[in-house]
């Protein structure tokens, strides 16, 4: 069994597809039409697939739904994960 080096990523999070320029693993995002890419950064809904790819610790949330609060008993979505939701590995 031969070892394959896992590719390091720019941004970690380029090691998901973005959802919101349909950029696909290991590109940079682009505007809406493809045709610039953004060298400083990525989409915010590019940072929070990737982030939601692990389980939270602290809400328990599931990979893929967003992470929760609780306020008198009502369950409440955050608009951004809990800072102790990141993953275990920041390559494909």
């Amino acid at each position: 069994m031969t070892n394959i080096p896992r590719r390091r990523y720019r941004f970690p999070q380029m090691a998901v597809r973005c959802p919101w320029c349909r950029a696909a693993v290991g590109e940079l995002c682009t505007n809406p039409r493809g045709t610039k890419t953004r060298r400083a950064d990525t989409h915010d809904a590019r940072r929070l697939a990737w982030l939601m790819t692990n389980e939270c610790a602290e809400c328990h949330a599931t990979p893929g739904t967003p992470c929760t609060t609780t306020d008198d008993g009502n369950t409440i979505p955050l608009p951004d994960v809990h800072p102790a939701r990141t993953p275990t590995t920041t390559t494909p």
